[in-house]
């Protein structure tokens, strides 16, 4: 698509609003006042981060909410009456709401209001810089968002110039659960999109990847004890939902420990190979929607390939992105080895 927009862009309605982390890291506490509109998902479902940003900017937390488009509360009026320069939207809504999305979308653009697609996850190691440098566009800070995708570049290059230096190397079988639901329900695992596609390009086996395409949705527990992988990665995040692992900016490594422990004990995982031989690990669900996620890929290498990537440190990583780039300090637990 080809969408033409108002410069300079001041006024922005975002859907999945947890992106207040990248449009803050391109255009810094100006942000506060172009955001005008925005979905619960920050609120709802990174929490942390959300207390984070409202702690240093008391403003966001009356910016009104336009509902979502997965739980088909999203109101074009109310769109339509903040009167945006664009609207934000993300490619992950087609798979997940595609009705709802194809329809907000052709009554807006109907109304006159340009909406923009941004991807973080679909194809996440690729689109990701993309998507940066679009809103580097969007907000008229093409340079920083040069500096932003440079710095991403430099430390996913490492990672794939010394797994390509290392092809030789066994591939370990890996399975990765959003740890949402609580231990007595399986929670989504994706195939060949987020979280299984960083698995792939860190050099991991993603067990679900053949099952499941380039969809995300929940296996079963036979299939999973049945395939015994050798690395297990729970993700958490800062839900209200009773059980949920619990990790971000507000979470300690204890939280995060005592969450996953109902986990580790269900039925069967003791005979998987991956319990047995003490590699199990969290690690924070909102990595796999952002452009955080090379920090991720940092992760999963060191995790897979320990002697491979001894030298690579993921929390200087993360926390020299945050002074380079954030508004807000780098705190609290975001990569978490079980054992």
């Amino acid at each position: 698509r080809s969408v033409t927009l108002k410069s300079p862009v001041e006024r922005i309605v975002l859907m999945e609003s947890s992106k207040t982390h990248e449009l803050a890291a391109i255009d810094g506490a100006g942000i506060v006042d172009k955001i005008v509109g925005w979905d619960n998902d920050f609120k709802d479902n990174a929490g942390d981060g959300y207390v984070k940003f409202v702690e240093k900017y008391p403003k966001l937390a009356d910016i009104p909410n336009v509902g979502s488009l997965d739980d088909n509360t999203f109101s074009v009026e109310k769109v339509i009456a903040l009167n945006p320069d664009v609207v934000i939207m993300h490619n992950w809504e087609f798979m997940w709401s595609g009705d709802a999305t194809k329809e907000a979308l052709a009554r807006l653009e109907q109304a006159g209001i340009p909406v923009v697609f941004v991807d973080f996850y679909m194809d996440p190691m690729v689109n990701s810089t993309k998507s940066m440098l679009l809103l580097g566009q969007i907000l008229g800070k093409e340079q920083r968002a040069e500096n932003i995708v440079d710095f991403y570049d430099q430390h996913v290059d490492t990672i794939y110039s010394r797994l390509e230096e290392n092809g030789g190397l066994k591939k370990p079988s890996v399975y990765i659960e959003t740890g949402y639901n609580g231990p007595e329900t399986y929670g989504i695992t994706e195939g060949d999109v987020g979280w299984g596609s960083i698995v792939k390009r860190a050099g991991g086996d993603n067990i679900a990847e053949t099952l499941l395409g380039n969809t995300s949705k929940a296996i079963s527990p036979e299939f999973l004890v049945n395939q015994s992988p050798s690395i297990i990665i729970l993700t958490g995040r800062n839900w209200s939902t009773p059980g949920s692992i619990r990790m971000g900016y507000t979470s300690t490594a204890e939280d995060t420990k005592n969450t996953m422990d109902a986990y580790i004990s269900r039925s069967g995982w003791n005979t998987i190979n991956a319990v047995k031989n003490h590699n199990v690990y969290g690690i924070y669900h909102g990595y796999c929607f952002s452009i955080y996620n090379f920090v991720a890929l940092e992760t999963f290498a060191k995790w897979f390939y320990p002697e491979e990537f001894k030298d690579i440190d993921p929390n200087a990583t993360i926390r020299e992105y945050h002074e380079k780039f954030m508004p807000v300090e780098y705190n609290g637990t975001f990569m978490y080895s079980y054992y």
